[in-house]
Parts: C-alpha cells; sequence; structure tokens
C-alpha cells in the first residue's frame, strides 16, 4: 500500500519538533474524496526545520504550485493538481539535502489522492464487464548509494514511490439466508454458517507499485530492494469484473507519489508524475455507468490546464480570443 511520511522526524536526531502547519488532509463534503501533500526539510548543520502542508486558505484541488519547505541546503519541493471530475492527478516531488558534516539531514515529499465513490451500471442485460483504468507515466531521477561513513546514526536510505489501488466491491442477496438462523459453538469453535449471511459480497482488486530505496546498514553494507531505477516508467493498472447491471458498486482508489531522503548528505531524489494519471471507466456495448459523486472517468487529458502549466493556459486565453473574434463577425 501507498506509503505517508512521518509529520516530523526531528525526534529522531533528539531535536524539537516545531511545524508550521499540522498535517492535514482536505476533505471534499459529502464526497468520498481526499487529497493531501506534506514536505519536511531537516538540516542537521543549521539546526533549522521546515514542515510544509495544506493550510486552511489552500486550494483544495491543487499545492497552488510549487511548494517548498527549505532548511540551509535541505530542500523539499511539491508541485500536485488533481481533477477528480474527469479523472486526472499529476504530481513531481523531490527530496534534496546538502553537503552536510554529518549524514543526518532528511528530506521528504508526498501527495496522495483517496477516491471513493458508488457507481452503477445500467443498460441491456443482466451483467456488465466493467473496467477501471488508470494510465501512468513516471519518471525517476536520483537512485543510487555508494557506502560513505555513516558516524553514529543507524538509518540511511533514499525512496523513491509512485502507486495506485483500486477495488470493486458489490453485495448480492443471498438465497439461503435464514433470519433465523444463529451462529453456534464458542471461542475458537465459534461458526456461523451461511444460512446467517443476509447478502454476499463480491469483490475485486488491482495495484501497481513502481518504487525503490536504496539504503547502507549499521555495519556500512549498501542494498536496495524494490523494481524501478532511473528513467521512465509507462503502463496501465486494469481493473477488470463482471457485475450485474442495476447494483450499487463501491469504487476505492488511491494514488501516491513520494520522494525521501533520510539521514543521508548529498541526496537528490525526485518523482516526476506530471503526466499522469488519468483514470477511466468502460462499460459494454450499449451500457452506460452513473456515479455517485458526479464523475465521467474519462481516461483523457483534463478539459482545464494545469495550474502549472501556463502554456497550457495562455493557449486557452487564446483559443478563447479566436471564439470571441469569430462571433463577433458573424453578429
Amino acid at each position: 500500500m501507498p506509503r505517508i511520511p512521518s509529520a516530523c522526524l526531528a525526534a529522531t536526531l533528539g531535536l524539537a519538533c516545531v511545524t508550521s502547519a499540522q498535517a492535514i488532509a482536505i476533505d471534499v463534503p459529502s464526497v468520498g474524496v481526499t487529497f493531501a501533500w506534506g514536505l519536511d526539510a531537516e538540516s542537521s548543520d543549521t539546526q533549522t526545520f521546515s514542515y510544509v502542508s495544506p493550510g486552511a486558505s489552500d486550494q483544495a484541488w491543487s499545492t497552488g504550485g510549487l511548494r517548498t519547505a527549505s532548511a540551509g541546503n535541505v530542500n523539499a519541493t511539491v508541485n500536485a493538481w488533481v481533477n477528480p471530475v474527469s479523472g486526472v492527478f499529476k504530481s513531481a516531488n523531490t527530496a534534496t539535502t546538502g553537503s552536510a558534516t554529518r549524514p543526518a539531514d532528511i528530506a521528504q515529499s508526498y501527495a496522495r489522492l483517496d477516491v471513493t465513490d458508488v457507481l452503477r451500471v445500467s443498460g441491456p442485460g443482466a451483467t456488465a464487464a466493467i473496467t477501471f483504468r488508470m494510465s501512468y507515466d513516471t519518471v525517476f531521477s536520483g537512485l543510487g548509494l555508494s557506502p560513505f561513513d555513516a558516524g553514529d546514526l543507524a538509518s540511511h536510505f533514499m525512496q523513491a514511490d509512485s502507486s495506485r489501488y483500486a477495488s470493486l466491491t458489490y453485495q448480492v442477496p443471498n438465497p439461503a439466508y435464514d433470519p433465523n438462523a444463529e451462529c453456534t459453538g464458542s471461542g475458537e469453535m465459534f461458526e456461523c454458517g451461511v444460512e446467517t449471511m443476509a447478502f454476499f459480497t463480491e469483490r475485486a482488486s488491482a495495484d501497481k507499485t513502481l518504487f525503490r530505496e536504496w539504503a547502507q546498514s549499521e555495519r556500512g553494507f549498501v542494498y536496495s530492494n524494490g523494481d524501478v531505477d532511473n528513467g521512465r516508467y509507462t503502463g496501465e493498472l486494469l481493473l477488470s469484473m463482471v457485475v450485474p447491471t442495476n447494483v450499487d458498486l463501491t469504487l476505492n482508489y488511491t494514488v501516491y507519489h513520494g520522494a525521501r531522503c533520510f539521514h543521508l548528505s548529498n541526496c537528490s531524489v525526485g518523482v516526476d508524475a506530471s503526466q499522469s494519471d488519468y483514470i477511466g471507466l468502460e462499460v459494454g456495448e450499449g451500457q452506460t455507468f452513473t456515479s455517485a459523486a458526479g464523475y465521467r472517468y474519462e481516461g483523457l487529458a483534463a478539459a482545464v490546464p494545469e495550474p502549472s502549466s501556463l502554456g497550457l493556459m495562455l493557449a486557452g486565453l487564446l483559443g478563447v480570443g479566436v471564439v470571441a473574434r469569430r462571433r463577433a463577425r458573424a453578429a
């Protein structure tokens, strides 16, 4: 499952932890969506610490452009944007530590989207083949570690993470259900027969984790785990399921991007998912779906520009001007 960094790691160095804002997630009322992000920067040389997370005045669906946490030569950045209606989540995260006198600096950045929605498929037939699709495009950089003098600190690692998870669930009545049936036994022998269950729950899930960690042990050995390296990774997470029509389906999905440098010097990890994720939903021919949240799950580029893309914004404004001139000529 996706990883979320701790709000404060200064305590691991025996230092006081002072945050400028509490780690919070922005919830949209009556819709099961949480968009969260956070930055940590801790410099052992300057004894300074910076923590940045969403505040009450921040935008609900964006970091509001590039956000930075800085402490001495330590920096963490995030630039993330989400449109849950069309189905888009983009994020670029970096974590950088400077040339400290001892490898004790910490930098970390993350952005995360969690969505819960209720779907219903309608159209011809008693069943429908539904496919949930998450197209990803992520570039990793800065991974790799050589042995170094660790001093008296035990934990030293860098991490790059771009993960996504999805599940579909629905319930159908149990024809063998007996409202008078009771569970029998006690303790470890306590049993409930199938006749005690009013519904059967059907579920399917899928996940795609792009993760890499490089670390140095207490004895100075360098090792790594994970299945990605520096470079670009593209693909799709597909979750397919045959479901009954006109039945409530619960959809849950999570997307997480993060970069971490923990107790390291000269570390610079980047997770650029600014071309990810496009989230789509497909049903059979002649069938349609409805979303309780009103989401379309287009699986395409967003209809409006990302806040971080001035070029796209200017192109859109230019297009509006062209349309306006055409209307003026027609009048």
